[in-house]
């Protein structure tokens, strides 16, 4: 077995504000780390992680995260609530957060979430190629199909 013992860089931006975002509500809750470290059962140098970016928090550290600091998680995605909602809009965050709080689904949810944020962190780090660069290596290919076939 193999460690990898290169220095972790953050990830490109996503997360650094991620971190950014939970830092600024962690300071206006007035909480420290360890503070939500200890709400959280992580450790401090986890939480640190989560807001500098360097790691990201599974679904479960996120959900306990903000409610430690009195918010949840459609309100720290979706902002609070408007005013003003349409009849659908009522529904959707009504059942977003009947989801989020039920807790026969919330295990569910979470799992899928959390694979979610695993591909996505994935996609993040695959080497992503210009579009022209893409469509070149395509025409080169078939070109070199119809070669092969004539």
């Amino acid at each position: 077995m193999t460690h990898n013992t290169e220095a972790k860089e953050p990830w490109p931006q996503g997360d650094t504000e991620l971190g950014q975002r939970l830092s600024s509500i962690r300071l206006r809750a007035g909480l420290t780390q360890s503070d939500i470290a200890g709400k959280v059962a992580v450790s401090r140098q986890h939480i640190s992680n989560i807001e500098m970016g360097i790691t990201s928090p599974t679904v479960r550290v996120l959900r306990d995260y903000l409610q430690a600091c009195g918010t949840d998680l459609a309100e720290f995605f979706y902002g609070p609530l408007p005013i003003n909602q349409t009849r659908r809009q009522r529904e959707y965050h009504s059942k977003l957060q009947a989801l989020l709080q039920n807790d026969t689904t919330s295990p569910v949810v979470t799992k899928v979430l959390d694979s979610f944020m695993t591909s996505m962190q994935s996609s993040l780090t695959a080497v992503v190629q210009p579009i022209r660069v893409q469509v070149q290596r395509a025409r080169t290919r078939h070109k070199k199909e119809d070669r092969e076939v004539s």
